[in-house]
């Protein structure tokens, strides 16, 4: 027609339409993948094809009916929808309105673009979370979120890592030792410790590189591997920290520095050395800790909508199972039942005269005779705090 768009009909919108759920089956089907199909491009094609269908819609509604005075472009309907598609989906909305300012070149969108971007966030937070953010779940990636409700009264001796398969330099091992270690398992790295004292980490990839440079220079896999011949694959300025810190400090290192890892090291018995390996804490762990209740005080966002309408009382969380609550609710109960049997049976440990009087080597300190009492009233607390929340 005379205003440069095709003439408006059933067929144009059933091509705009068809092409913008063809390019959405396609990304639903590549994302993920190893196909660099990309989500950006695909998201805006599909939020565009789908909002020109209806600007053809408007279009010839206007005409037919008059709805409105001056004729309607459907030009700035498809740059709409490609912002809601892309909003909706990948949870963005600051930048993708300045995205659409340059591309437009003009502010005359900007209220409609800020609208359908804001529009489709809340639907979309509504249903269920970012694209990304679930990918980050699918693939298991040790994502901290910044959750200020919660709080942190353990340690990290409680939750770390004790059963560590060491490369032992003390023990004398022969290049063939070391071989046969790589061989048998299959970790990215392992712990290098002389005489009790923690050296540093080794890792894998490069630990198989030092070994080949050794035997290309001559060396014979019968000879005994020394602490200098190790220390060019060993990394010694890993993160390093005490048994007894808090997991408020071990969640600042994961959150602020990035850390895969924390070594715990520190004194063991009469040994004034403070370089003894008692454990490992992995940043997968601790949030495996903290997602399953071990440790922290932290509501369940996913779990709030279930708990809105029923009347959890003590009669709830104290019996085994009722089948009158949703199967979420359940699940939730149960762990909130497992985690205050393991505190009571921990608590009946450390009051117990044989662990108070026993040395321990696993980096937790002795307890005192009044640690027992003053862990329970924490954790009295924190029980009433997650059942007033529920």
């Amino acid at each position: 027609d005379e205003g440069g768009y095709a003439e408006a009909g059933w067929a144009l919108m059933l091509q705009l339409a068809g092409a913008g759920l063809l390019r959405l089956a396609q990304t639903t089907l590549t994302f993920g993948t190893a196909c660099p199909a990309g989500l950006f491009v695909p998201s805006l094609f599909t939020g565009a094809c789908l909002g020109r269908s209806l600007g053809v819609a408007m279009r010839a509604l206007n005409r037919r009916h008059g709805l409105v005075a001056r004729d309607i472009e459907p030009g700035p309907y498809a740059m709409v929808g490609a912002a809601a598609v892309l909003g909706g989906s990948c949870r963005v909305t600051i930048s993708l309105v300045a995205i659409m300012l340059e591309l437009t070149g003009s502010m005359t969108y900007i209220v409609p673009f800020m609208l359908a971007v804001l529009i489709a966030k809340v639907v979309g937070d509504a249903i269920n979370e970012g694209i990304y953010d679930l990918h980050i779940v699918l693939k298991g990636y040790p994502f901290l979120r910044e959750d200020v409700s919660v709080t942190f009264t353990e340690r990290c001796c409680d939750i770390m890592e004790t059963e560590l398969r060491t490369l032992d330099l003390s023990r004398r091992p022969c290049l063939q030792d070391i071989q046969d270690l790589l061989s048998s398992v299959r970790f990215k790295g392992f712990p290098v410790v002389n005489s009790g004292r923690f050296v540093g980490y080794a890792a894998r990839r490069l630990l198989e590189a030092r070994l080949r440079q050794l035997l290309d220079a001559g060396r014979r896999p019968e000879e005994v591997a020394a602490l200098e011949d190790l220390l060019p694959c060993t990394d010694c300025t890993v993160m390093r920290m005490v048994p007894d810190a808090s997991l408020s400090q071990a969640h600042k290192v994961f959150k602020q520095l990035g850390c895969k890892c924390i070594f715990l090291v520190g004194s063991s018995g009469h040994d004034p050395t403070q370089d003894v390996l008692h454990g490992l804490l992995s940043k997968k762990r601790f949030l495996l800790a903290l997602r399953s209740g071990r440790v922290g005080h932290m509501a369940e966002p996913s779990l709030l909508g279930s708990f809105a309408d029923l009347d959890l009382t003590a009669a709830h969380i104290m019996q085994p199972h009722r089948g009158d609550l949703p199967p979420a609710v359940e699940e939730y109960l149960r762990r909130r039942r497992a985690a205050g049997a393991l505190g009571r049976a921990e608590a009946s440990r450390s009051a117990s005269p044989a662990s108070a009087a026993s040395p321990t080597h696993s980096g937790r300190r002795s307890p005192e005779p009044d640690d027992s009492e003053n862990g329970g009233e924490r954790r009295e607390r924190r029980r009433r705090g997650r059942r007033r929340a529920a």
